[in-house]
């Protein structure tokens, strides 16, 4: 058996191993799926973008233009702030990230049904309330209450 920590850095490990292989199958990286999963359903603030990303604004800045270059999404000055710039996927963006996400999805899915129903019911409750208590932002999705 392991211990604690030991188990969650091979569960971290995994489940980044399986996300970085689905990025690859669809040419993007680890970072460009992430920001484009921030954005799958709403547009956003780089400030917002940047918070929940946890990464500083100019490498949000230059992770948004190597996307926008790509043709995924789109910068547009703030219908509330003009100072302040809004990011969006674009139609092409929007289906390649529902694509990625329902790939991880399935794939992280298929993972935890290897699990017997009560263990894989658990492990949600457990990964829930330590992704609540440490404030993490909706990276990958939104909780379902």
């Amino acid at each position: 058996m392991f211990t604690t920590p030991v188990a969650l850095v091979r569960l971290s490990y995994l489940v980044n191993s399986i996300y970085a292989g689905v990025c690859s199958g669809y040419g993007v990286s680890v970072p460009q799926a992430q920001l484009m999963c921030v954005l799958k359903d709403q547009s956003r603030g780089m400030g917002e973008i940047s918070t929940m990303l946890r990464l500083d604004k100019s490498s949000i800045t230059g992770l948004v233009e190597r996307i926008e270059r790509r043709g995924y999404l789109v910068r547009a000055m703030s219908p509330i702030d003009r100072r302040a710039i809004t990011v969006s996927l674009t139609a092409a963006g929007k289906e390649l990230t529902d694509a990625f996400y329902a790939d991880v999805s399935q794939r992280l899915a298929d993972l935890a049904g290897q699990l017997p129903a009560e263990d894989s019911d658990h492990l949600t409750r457990a990964a829930t309330l330590l992704v609540l208590a440490e404030d993490v932002p909706d990276v990958f999705g939104a909780l379902i209450p």
